[in-house]
């Protein structure tokens, strides 16, 4: 889901979110642009005021979803409004060489809000760029691809069938083995040429987690991602046992407290927030800051829309210390292009950001004017 946000001035800043997009076009419709058409683009702060509700504040649900995108808009309305790109505004100086992961999805992974595997394109046409069935069937051979193209570090879910399996209760021995085999595959094709991340995507329970970390420990993993069940926060503690691999989570976390928390008490050690899911520039950059104060480094999520991957890579061209930037080379090599007007210069396995004035990026004329797409304007004019 898109939104333009046009200002008197002829400034228009573009947002960006994920999920459900229909339904948090609807509110912006409903509540959102009532509440914010004749303010000042440049208060931020009155705006998330504003978009700030009683209800949905505090996750990231439709509301949240909804002011993110309003809030990635307005700051790429202010940084255009001085001039400079929108890292600058968040504390950068100059564009940077960020080292970038690919996730292994295909060209329709998660073409629907529906976080299962009916949801991975996996019976998709298209012939290219099948990274997420190779990463299942040819593991080995596709790492040896995306080393050749300079990219060093790789992200798998290998264990998800299992969980929808039990409902993350539980993973038998024999699944175990079948879920470590691309592991191995990859090892044994590049070595420790290629970080591997594995994401678990949040559906497990702690004990079959622990297992499956306790069998990671002898591939050098580079962390792994989303291990538990949202809810099981007090968890986190128990996989944080000498030797096991790294944790990596945030992405759908909202809450300034949890951060906090999470962050306060060494429960993560990289946080994947998502600035379409957590408020926008105006709270990741609170969360960046508070990972900062406690050595946690962050991994901006993409893997939901190109305005997402750019929101993230000012981030973290922003951050003042290592950083890795999540990239989907079967979206930015695909579908992504055909959104937007410039997208961030990858190289090998480099990002790196324009300076244009701020996001440096807009919606293709082309992409607006598609038949296909649900394009609604609101005015205070009626």
């Amino acid at each position: 889901m898109h939104v333009q946000v046009h200002t008197s001035t002829g400034i228009i800043g573009t947002g960006e979110t994920y999920y459900f997009g229909s339904t948090v076009a609807h509110f912006i419709h409903d509540y959102v642009a009532p509440a914010i058409v004749g303010k000042s683009a440049l208060d931020l702060d009155q705006i998330n005021r504003l978009l700030t509700t009683y209800v949905g504040y505090n996750g990231s649900g439709v509301e949240t979803r909804a002011r993110s995108a309003v809030d990635i808009a307005l700051w790429d309305i202010r940084a255009q409004a001085e001039g400079v790109p929108v890292y600058k505004l968040l504390g950068g100086n100059a564009p940077k060489l960020l080292k970038i992961y690919n996730t292994c999805a295909g060209v329709s992974y998660m073409r629907k809000s529906n976080q299962s595997s009916s949801s991975w394109g996996l019976d998709s046409n298209e012939k290219e760029y099948q990274d997420l069935a190779r990463s299942i069937d040819d593991a080995g051979s596709l790492a040896k691809e995306l080393l050749a193209e300079g990219i060093t570090a790789m992200k798998i879910w290998p264990f998800d069938l299992f969980a929808e399996r039990s409902h993350g209760l539980s993973i038998s021995d024999e699944d175990l083995k079948l879920g470590l085999k691309p592991i191995r595959d990859i090892r044994e094709a590049v070595g420790r040429q290629m970080d591997i991340m594995i994401e678990l995507h949040a559906l497990w329970h702690v004990e079959p987690a622990k297992k499956i970390l306790n069998a990671l420990k002898e591939f050098d993993i580079f962390w792994v991602e989303d291990p538990l069940i949202p809810d099981l926060l007090d968890e986190h503690s128990q996989l944080r046992a000498n030797g096991l691999p790294k944790i990596a989570h945030g992405e759908t976390v909202a809450s300034k407290f949890r951060v906090k928390r999470l962050l306060e008490e060494h429960l993560i050690d990289f946080l994947t927030l998502d600035l379409g899911w957590c408020g926008g520039f105006s709270q990741g950059l609170i969360y960046s800051q508070l990972a900062k104060k406690n050595g946690v480094q962050i991994a901006p999520h993409d893997c939901t829309g190109p305005i997402g991957l750019t929101a993230g890579a000012h981030l973290s061209t922003a951050w003042d210390g290592p950083v890795i930037q999540e990239t989907v080379r079967a979206a930015l090599r695909t579908w992504y292009p055909f959104l937007v007007s410039t997208l961030p210069d990858v190289d090998g396995g480099f990002l790196t950001l324009t300076s244009n004035p701020g996001l440096g990026t807009s919606l293709r004329s082309e992409y607006l004017n598609d038949p296909r797409n649900n394009l609604q304007t609101y005015s205070d004019l009626g």
